[in-house]
């Protein structure tokens, strides 16, 4: 089993756990046409709206599991 660190982009998180892409609807940010998505991490992601990263990891990891 990975884990999902706040270094990863969303793509490169997405790929390698699809079910993931609810994970992120849920916290507001869309997978599909955020063009800046390639080039942000998760931490950066997490900055630019507004979300708490830690939140976000642990949702993330918990849905890996």
């Amino acid at each position: 089993m990975s884990t999902i660190t706040q270094e990863m982009s969303i793509p490169e998180i997405v790929a390698a756990h699809p079910q993931t892409e609810t994970v992120f609807r849920r916290f507001g940010i869309q997978v599909a046409g955020y063009q800046a998505i390639e080039h942000e991490d998760l931490s950066a992601t997490c900055r630019v709206h507004q979300l708490v990263l830690a939140d976000v990891l642990a949702a993330l990891n918990a849905a890996v599991q």
